[in-house]
């Protein structure tokens, strides 16, 4: 008797499980749908609440190096010791704020929203310490010795670091908590990155302004720019603010997650509660796996960034606008490539659209290689960014994409699996660039070339192994029906495709890649 109890006990909680998953993702009436979140006005809101980060993002990767080289004049180590500050503290304050985001349950928050407080944190600390990271010392002491200037600069980057890290982790974050269906998902990552690709544009556009408004259109980077470059922050502290405001305003965290989340695991069983667990996820290849990708994915994208001004500098010996020009050129065909993202990953797939990219990756480090003298400095190059900024635009997008898909249903760990994933990369980047710096070769001119191609041939290696092993990913069908195989497995998935219909363009994902 005890036992046909249990059994109706069982059976009355996973149709109350599965009342709330599907009430999670969409209001009654719109099942499987976008919420009235994410109407227009709220979708674009979202795009611009990463604008801030990524007019950092933009000034730091691109132009930390020749600020604190050769404006404030560091040597190569103690400049490249600066950037691995500012990067392991990105690495630990991501994963760190992304266990807090999806566990730290404050009332306040709660009626907010914890992705936006948490996001919110993040846009004060950036917008107080930024300003002196990329400013001459404010105390005459800073500048007696290069020790005590690495130490002061250090001091404000770590801060700013905790308030991007903060900002990114919220908002990635967040694309799984408005919608579940993975179509809409990539489409909210797309919008991203159109933003992304904007801020981008407009970082170097207002660089070259007043690089071409300046004597230095003509000349190399050096101490005289130190003005040039507080007017570039000057006018991202306004158009970061700007949106940021506007992103707040416009998007309406979800508030049944936070709440259906917590009902959600108060009626698992204990099997059910450890499978969902933290540490569980570290029992799956997937994880490592997608890891990987995004690893890769943001080490190409970044360190391009880096080094890019490095290159054209060092290498081709090009005037200081072009060091503004040329990654202007990159992202604006980055920005042609993300309106595509979408419908790619859609008719082919996750596997194929990235391996799309690999392709793009390699072609530039091959012509990069072999590319020399003044035909190649004044016209290849353009024909060079071109190509790697659309690499970087499907690379990038789509490994987001797959941790997405690595998520699923999952969100109350959204924010840890997004800190993770950013915690290898920001670790792996800080590596990257003091491993380079510190054996950077006075005298080998071809050092920053060989840079280049090696950072877009060995991550995409790695990156491609790792995305066509992935157990899901590839191009989409309508149904769990029509997938391959018949196994107890898919009867399994199928009977799960009951609560959650699955619409035209979305594929369906196996149970362990959306439950591990």
């Amino acid at each position: 008797m005890s036992t046909n109890n249990q059994t109706d006990q069982k059976k009355g909680d996973d149709q109350k499980r599965a009342i709330q998953l599907n009430q999670v993702p969409a209001l009654p009436g719109n099942e499987g749908k976008m919420s009235d979140s994410l109407k227009w006005f709220a979708f674009v809101s979202y795009g611009v609440g990463h604008v801030l980060n990524d007019l950092v993002a933009s000034m730091w990767f691109t132009y930390a190096l020749v600020f604190y080289h050769y404006v404030m004049q560091l040597s190569s180590i103690n400049a490249g010791a600066v950037v691995l500050a500012g990067q392991l503290t990105d690495a630990v304050a991501t994963a760190a704020i992304g266990v807090l985001s999806d566990r730290a349950n404050i009332y306040c928050t709660d009626r907010y929203g914890r992705r936006k407080t948490w996001h919110l944190f993040g846009s004060i600390l950036v917008f107080i310490s930024l300003p002196f990271a990329f400013s001459p010392p404010i105390l005459p002491q800073a500048e007696t010795s290069e020790l005590n200037t690495a130490l002061y600069y250090s001091f404000f980057i770590v801060f700013f670091q905790i308030g991007w890290a903060s900002i990114e982790n919220s908002h990635m974050a967040l694309a799984s908590d408005l919608t579940p269906i993975r179509d809409e998902r990539t489409a909210l990552l797309s919008v991203r990155y159109s933003f992304t690709v904007f801020s981008n544009i407009l970082v170097y556009v207002v660089t070259w302004i007043v690089l071409k408004s300046s004597n230095a259109s003509k000349t190399q980077f050096g101490p005289a720019e130190r003005k040039e470059f507080q007017i570039v922050i000057l006018v991202i502290m306004i158009v970061g603010a700007m949106t940021t405001i506007i992103f707040h305003i416009g998007v309406r965290e979800p508030l049944i997650n936070n709440r259906v989340n917590r009902e959600l695991l108060m009626t698992e069983t204990e099997a059910e509660r450890a499978a969902n667990s933290i540490l569980s996820m570290f029992k799956s290849i997937t994880l490592y796996q997608t890891a990987i990708v995004y690893m890769c994915s943001r080490i190409t994208v970044n360190m391009t960034l880096v080094f890019l001004p490095m290159y054209l500098q060092d290498y081709l010996n090009l005037e200081a606008e072009k060091l503004a020009l040329l990654p202007l050129i990159m992202f604006v065909s980055s920005f042609g490539m993300s309106l595509l993202n979408k419908p790619m990953n859609m008719k082919l797939g996750r596997k194929y659209t990235y391996s799309f990219g690999v392709v793009l990756t390699l072609g530039s480090a091959v012509w990069c290689y072999f590319g020399e003298g003044d035909t190649y400095a004044k016209y290849q190059v353009y024909v060079v960014t071109i190509i790697i900024g659309i690499a970087c635009s499907v690379v990038l997008v789509t490994s987001q994409a797959l941790t997405t898909d690595f998520i699923g249903d999952r969100t109350h760990r959204g924010a840890f699996t997004f800190g993770l994933m950013s915690f290898t990369d920001k670790v792996c980047n800080g590596a990257v660039v003091m491993a380079v710096q510190s054996l950077h070769c006075e005298s080998c001119p071809n050092y920053y070339r060989d840079v280049m191609v090696l950072n877009w041939t060995i991550p995409s290696f790695l990156a491609f192994i790792a995305v066509i092993s992935l157990p899901y990913g590839g191009r989409p069908r309508l149904s769990v029906a029509e997938g391959p195989e018949t196994t107890s497995s898919g009867n399994q998935q199928a009977d799960q495709s009951k609560k959650r219909p699955i619409e035209k363009g979305q594929e369906a994902l196996p149970s362990y890649a959306v439950n591990s």
